[in-house]
């Protein structure tokens, strides 16, 4: 190749390149990053099977599923059965499914009347999953509300998966049922996740200067609730002087408090079933253990408080009730028939029910479009507040702290310290 050739070349490429030197670097657009699986915390959760085009039968009552026991006097879970029979009353007597709601002065137009059956054994490993298995088979249950907390719930989800049918649980805040990404599942209230931060900031700040320990049950729920927790601690680099498991079948033991009393704490957590936690907390008391008590969301309701009886007064635990328009009503309600005021339990078995007798009435007779109302309602007013899902189909209710005083989980306002 010739000089005059090669010069030739060089002023060519020169010129090509010109408006590129001119304007600054070539910019090379960047590729897209790979997304190899679904995000799933980030996008609603969906059935997208078959189901919706069947036709509604002709059915003389509609039965709702409940899997918890049946009995307003049981000593963990009575308060949820309460309220939601006050729900179930109310919602009869404004005419049941595809009746009218009465006017002033009218009776009202009777539709087919809702059914609330439970299904439950104290066992729900063995008879009461094989009792839940039949209501929905051989009753035909439209849709389930259960369980009454994290263990329960967590077995009924296995059945909702195979046999397709709305599961909305007012007792659960173990957080790994919802990771299970079954569409069924929805739950009222806050995550074990959204409990803990409250609770351990608190706990930080009532053992500012000392240290703190922590009992926790053996059973499912309290153990989900106990990674939480843990997280959250690590998260914030905390450490407890003593970490004690308690047997969740076993007796409840005076050495318990004996061990969690030798570590000299300025605080103590209780993550135990309500009436574990509540005998564990009068233990401490009578044991002479003046510090702060605080407990998690089985810690909100009536059952803890009965079980720990006076000791009760004082103890730190989570609050996530935001009375709105329909707290009164609700509560002027549930005190008539039953004679004393709802707590947390209640209003989400009251929720639960009117949720779904909603849902029922927007999609007819069909599970899967009764799944998909129950998704479209929120956001949805209740009486403990409002509803609304997160992708996996968990109520984002916001978590204060309450204290519990005469017999009632007040707001806990904490000091403003003066400069």
């Amino acid at each position: 190749m010739s000089r005059t050739t090669r010069a030739a070349r060089v002023v060519l490429l020169a010129l090509i390149l010109a408006p590129a030197w001119t304007h600054g670097q070539v910019e090379v657009p960047a590729r897209p990053e790979p997304q190899p699986y679904r995000k799933g915390a980030q996008e609603p959760l969906d059935f997208r099977g078959p189901g919706r085009e069947e036709p509604e039968p002709d059915v003389s009552e509609v039965v709702l599923g409940w899997f918890g026991p049946g009995d307003p006097n049981h000593p963990e879970f009575g308060t949820l059965w309460r309220g939601a029979l006050v729900a179930l009353e109310q919602e009869n007597a404004a005419g049941g499914y595809r009746g009218r709601s009465p006017a002033p002065g009218e009776t009202a137009s009777e539709g087919k009347p809702f059914r609330l059956e439970p299904a439950w054994s104290e066992n729900p490993w063995q008879a009461g999953i094989a009792d839940l298995v039949r209501l929905v088979y051989d009753r035909r249950a439209w849709a389930v509300i259960g369980g009454v907390d994290g263990t329960s719930t967590h077995l009924a989800v296995q059945v909702a998966l195979k046999s397709h049918f709305l599961l909305l649980s007012p007792g659960s805040s173990d957080v790994s049922a919802d990771r299970a990404n079954v569409p069924w599942l929805f739950s009222l209230p806050p995550s074990d996740e959204a409990v803990a931060p409250v609770i351990v900031d608190a706990l930080a700040r009532e053992a500012a200067g000392g240290g703190f320990v922590i009992a926790a049950s053996t059973d499912h729920a309290a153990h989900a609730a106990l990674v939480a927790f843990r997280h959250e601690l690590g998260r914030r680099r905390l450490v407890p002087a003593a970490l004690v498991e308690i047997a969740a079948a076993g007796p409840d033991s005076d050495a318990v408090a004996a061990h969690l009393m030798e570590q000299r704490p300025r605080a103590v957590l209780v993550l135990a079933p309500a009436g574990q936690a509540g005998r564990l907390v009068a233990t401490l008391r009578a044991a002479g253990f003046a510090g702060t008590i605080l407990g998690g969301a089985t810690a909100a309701g009536t059952a803890f408080r009965l079980a720990a009886g006076r000791a009760a007064e004082g103890v730190l635990a989570p609050r996530s009730v935001e009375p709105g328009a329909r707290w009164d009503p609700f509560a002027a309600a549930y005190e008539k028939k039953w004679g004393t005021a709802p707590d947390e339990p209640a209003a989400n078995g009251y929720d639960a029910v009117k949720l779904i007798v909603a849902a029922v009435r927007s999609a007819g007779l069909n599970r899967a479009r009764i799944r998909d109302a129950v998704r479209a309602l929120a956001p949805w007013s209740g009486a403990g507040g409002p509803v609304r899902w997160d992708a996996l189909g968990r109520n984002q209710r916001s978590v204060g702290l309450g204290r519990w005083t005469a017999s009632n989980l007040e707001p806990h306002v904490q000091a403003t310290v003066g400069p």
